[in-house]
């Protein structure tokens, strides 16, 4: 089994649990009474058609082929999981300290340095450092939502 057949079986599993779990949520006192659940349900029916569609596509794939097209290796997987979440832990420590900006750079610099690779430094700090400073404009000058300050650095 490989881990697209897997991944499929779970999204179906969380899709089909949590459009149940929709019928659960409490009616609207005033107005329609399902407009609460529309939104939540629409998003539960989609994960079904996706996942049930990702199903159809590796069952499909499995049969043609002999060998299954994504197999799923234990050492490089594990590695990227473990460092992305090191990295996910670093993130929140630094995030109040250094400040969005700063935090939110160095955390993307490693999530793109583990997934790119060390050939495309110049693109991935490029991205990091333009990606970094529009969501921060974006947020705290047009939505109004502040971010932490970046100590030294007043935009």
């Amino acid at each position: 089994m490989n881990i697209s057949l897997l991944s499929g079986i779970l999204a179906l599993l969380i899709g089909l649990i949590y459009t149940v779990m929709t019928f659960l949520l409490p009616e609207a006192s005033i107005g329609r009474p399902m407009e609460p659940k529309i939104f939540p349900m629409a998003l539960g029916m989609l994960m079904i058609i996706l996942s049930s569609i990702l199903l159809v596509q590796e069952t499909k794939k499995s049969r043609k082929s002999e060998q299954p097209a994504g197999k799923f290796t234990i050492d490089s997987n594990l590695k990227n999981i473990g460092l992305t979440c090191l990295f996910s832990i670093l993130y929140a420590i630094l995030f109040d300290k250094l400040g969005y900006v700063i935090s939110t750079i160095l955390f993307l610099e490693g999530e793109l340095f583990l997934f790119n690779g060390a050939k495309k430094w110049k693109i991935n700090s490029i991205v990091a450092v333009v990606f970094s400073l529009f969501i921060y404009i974006l947020f705290s000058k047009l939505l109004g939502v502040y971010l932490p300050m970046t100590p030294g650095i007043w935009i």
